[in-house]
């Protein structure tokens, strides 16, 4: 990461702490007010909350985020591995039926699933492998490791393409770390970049094993939605 990037991130980072927990603490009170002004009218004379009573909570909370975002940003500016994104399309799985187990339609669980035996065998005394799950862009699994923040590798289906002779499945694949969302989860966690690159380097054996070429995207941030802007590198 830049280093002109990583002084912005850690500033936002910083802001984000007084803003969200203003958010946090204000807009709750105030829609519970304006409820209560509507039912009785002449509660709009009172202060439900004297102000100084949420100044010591406000500054507290916006502390606890502020730190947990400063503590994020600067331990993913330690990844210097950029994420990638695989794209690829194959015949291999047009007879998947699993879009109807998929509320959104998309097939893709046999792939899965056969990434997920073929990461049993390699990686299965150290990490530990969920089972398919449908997104809304295609299905994906966790992939765990102890006392770590777990990863989320995804695959996405990007549609058909070709005749009744050359049909192939489009996928985009991703591996991605995932951050928590809570403050006081955020302050522990602990990304694993080094599972997150074994991971990566088993889907592209996984991929040249059974001849699916593929090609790779470079991103920092990797968003598994099927859709890219980027120019595409191998």
């Amino acid at each position: 990461m830049m280093r002109g990037q990583l002084i912005w991130d850690v500033l936002v980072g910083l802001l984000s702490g007084p803003l969200l927990s203003g958010l946090i603490l204000l807009m709750p009170l105030a829609v519970l007010t304006g409820v209560a002004v509507v039912l009785d009218p002449s509660l709009a004379m009172y202060e439900f909350i004297p102000e100084e009573e949420l100044l010591v909570p406000w500054a507290m909370l916006a502390i606890l985020i502020s730190v947990a975002n400063v503590r994020l940003t600067l331990l993913l500016s330690k990844d210097h591995n950029p994420g990638r994104v695989f794209e690829l399309a194959t015949g291999r799985y047009l007879d998947d039926s699993s879009g109807e187990l998929n509320p959104h339609g998309h097939p893709g669980k046999r792939f899965t699933e056969d990434f997920i035996s073929y990461l049993a065998e390699t990686e299965g005394g150290v990490a530990e492998i969920g089972e398919p799950l449908p997104e809304d862009y295609g299905w994906g699994f966790w992939v765990g490791e102890k006392d770590f923040s777990p990863l989320w590798v995804a695959f996405a289906h990007a549609g058909r393409t070709g005749d009744d002779e050359t049909k192939t499945d489009e996928f985009l694949a991703a591996v991605t770390l995932e951050p928590p969302v809570l403050p006081w989860s955020r302050l522990t966690y602990r990304p694993d970049f080094a599972l997150r690159d074994r991971i990566e380097s088993r889907l592209a054996e996984f991929l040249t094993k059974n001849r699916m070429n593929f090609l790779t995207e470079i991103e920092e941030w990797v968003d598994p939605e099927p859709k890219t802007q980027h120019s595409v590198r191998f």
